[in-house]
This record gives structure tokens, sequence and C-alpha cells, in this order.
């Protein structure tokens, strides 16, 4: 079958998996073949784990999925993230949680998470102990900013413009309390749930504050960022990272304000095609969101389509433009290529740009799965 014909997408078949047995799936037909032996190689114990767990369904007592899990730290990423660990339980400084980026605190916590590492383990658990430290008394998770450096800068431009500059203290905490952000808040909540933390106050407080901040147009935006306190419009890089979080909530303590901040949340990405303009014909709003990008720290597609898919929307045809792009960038043998990464900047690169990548591959197959259960199909709308 050729990519792009879409037709017959979906019909049963048997795929051989490691470890010498079948297991039918009836969504797994994606085009011609599913790399799925690449997917469970030892080298990527992460992504051994989570095709295991998420596309096979291996149940929670097999011993293989158990034997991988007791593997995830010994992946090469997490290990060298785990021995640049301070003895605080901090990463870089232990004062800037945000900065340097990709390198400090709130950024390792988020990466750890991705890999499937949990609250049991002790460098998580030094490491959360320390994050808690920067949530602010309204909820939200701060930049923590404020810095002495920054200060002097303000008060010798004040003393030029003669303009009244407060004390450090009282700087400090407005600075602290204008860089409490929506779109840091709600990847660090999906870092703690994620991690098993579902049920600590501080992930209960930050959630409610997500709740009681949302847009009326249904997204999110910095409340107190000087840079969004003239926006009405919500921002797609705010709205995505409390949506995840919100979907990875268990619903036994989804509550009533969650769960319509969660259908005004998808509503927002959906009414936009997920990377779409809806007051200017439609057409893309930044090129940049439509590269399938690891980690997923920020917004792309298919972090936008991960998550709507994943509260029940996969049926719902505003998704099938952005479905559409991220199907046309399949390679020849199967997999999806990593188009955006942050080479350079974190403590170990994890794939290279443009060459098959098993994270992506595996975030697509998650896509299709949630999709094809919910249509029993994937029947494109047409162009």
């Amino acid at each position: 079958m050729l990519l792009g014909s879409y037709d017959a997408f979906i019909i049963q078949c048997r795929i051989s998996i490691t470890g010498g047995f079948e297991v039918t799936r009836e969504w797994m037909s994606v085009i011609d073949s599913i790399p799925i032996d690449w997917l469970l190689e030892s080298d990527n114990p992460p992504v051994r784990f989570f095709t295991m767990r998420e596309l096979l369904e291996y149940r929670k007592n097999d011993s293989e999925l158990i034997e991988t899990k007791e593997d995830l730290c010994n992946y090469r990423v997490t290990q060298k993230i785990l021995n640049r660990q301070n003895l605080d339980g901090s990463w870089e400084l232990p004062n800037q949680p945000y900065l340097p980026k990709y390198k400090s605190s709130y950024w390792q916590i988020m990466l750890l998470a991705m890999f499937g590492l949990e609250r049991t383990n002790k460098s998580v658990e030094r490491g959360v102990e320390k994050i808690l430290n920067f949530q602010q008394p309204e909820g939200g998770f701060s930049t923590m900013e404020g810095q002495q450096k920054e200060y002097e800068f303000v008060r010798k431009r004040g003393v030029k413009k003669k303009d009244p500059i407060p004390p450090y203290e009282d700087w400090r905490s407005l600075k602290n309390r204008e860089m409490q952000l929506s779109c840091l808040t709600g990847n660090v909540c999906l870092a703690l749930i994620q991690m098993g933390y579902e049920d600590h106050a501080a992930v209960k407080n930050a959630l409610q504050w997500l709740v009681e901040i949302q847009n009326k147009d249904g997204g999110w935006l910095c409340p107190y960022w000087g840079a969004h306190k003239n926006d009405n419009h919500g921002c797609f890089m705010g709205t995505v990272p409390p949506l995840d979080a919100f979907s990875e909530v268990p619903k036994r303590l989804l509550t009533t304000s969650m769960k319509k901040a969660l259908e005004q949340g998808a509503e927002f990405l959906l009414m936009h095609r997920l990377y779409q303009a809806d007051h200017h014909d439609f057409s893309p709003i930044k090129k940049d969101w439509l590269l399938l990008t690891f980690p997923q720290f920020f917004y792309d597609i298919l972090r936008g389509i991960s998550v709507v898919t994943r509260l029940g929307h996969g049926a719902d045809a505003r998704i099938d433009d952005a479905l559409r792009v991220i199907l046309n960038k399949r390679l020849p043998a199967g997999e999806w290529p990593v188009e955006k990464t942050y080479t350079g900047t974190m403590y170990q690169n994890i794939e290279q740009k443009w060459r098959p990548s098993k994270w992506i591959t595996l975030r697509v197959l998650k896509v299709l799965k949630n999709i094809v259960l919910t249509r029993g199909h994937l029947d494109l709308c047409q162009e």
C-alpha cells in the first residue's frame, strides 16, 4: 500500500515480536509494516518499555516488562542526567531551576519523567523535593528569574529615569510571581503525575491554579507575564502542557472543574485544527509547529494530536489536516524522523536530527492506535 492512499488502512495483521511469539492487533497495519522489532531493541530501554506497555499491552506482572522497567536507569541519557545531579538534588545552580535551559532542575525532572523514572527512584525524589521549593503561593511554578544581577540592572535604569524601585526582596517576589507560567506549570505537573505524585498537595494546588487561570477562549496564557498582559487569545504553548497534565490525571482525581477545563482546552486546539489560524483561512500559524520534535518541551502538531486523541477526540475530522502532515513524513522503512531537537544544549544528545527516531515513531504509533480504536479506521477527510 502506498503512503498517501489512506484507504484499506486497517486490516488484521500478525506481527512477529522479539521474544518468539506473535501478537494480533487490528490497529497495527500501518502501510506495509510497523518497525516493532526496532522499537524493542535493548539500546533504548524507555522506548522498549513504553512499546511493550502501551502498544503491545503487556500485563503489569509480565516478567519481561518488569525486567525492562528495571533497566530504565541504564538508558545512556538517563545515566548522564543522574550523574550530573548535585548533592542537594538540583542540577546546575540550586536557586535557578529554569536557567540554563535544558540543563537546570525543571528540565531534568521533565526528561526523567519522559524516560519512565518514578518517585521510587532516590534521585527523582531528591530532585522533586528541590523543585517543589519554587512553587508559588497561588500554585504555579515560577522560572525564579528574579536574581540580584537583574535587580541591579533594573535599579540602575530606574535611577536614570527617576522611577521608584522597590527593595530587592519586594521586587524579587513580584518578579517570581510574574514568571509563574502556565506552560512551565503544566510541564512540571505532567512530569510529577507521570512519576507518581498525582496525590501530592503541590500537584493538586498547581492543577487548581491552572483551572482558575484558563482563558475565556479555552486556551491558556501566562496571566502575570508582561508579554501576555494585553493578550486575549490563548497561547498554544501555554495551552498544551496544562492539557497534557490534565489528561494524565487519574479519573478518581478529576474534578468537575478539571473536566470542564479539559473540554474547553481540547476545543481550543481543535477549532484551530491543531496548527491553523481560524481567522485567517486556516493558514499555518507557525511552520515550526509542523516539525516532529523531541523532547516534547513545547508545542508541535504531534504533541497537540497526541493530547486530543488521548482525550477521546480521535474521530474528530478537525485533526485530519495534522494527521495527514504526520503520515506524509513517514520514512520508507516505516519509521518517522526527528525533525527538531536540542542538540548541544542538553547534558546528552538524544537522537540525530532528520534521522529515524524511536521516540517520534513511538509517539506517532500511540496516536494512530488511539485514532483507530476511536474511529475503527483511518480514513481521512478530503483535502
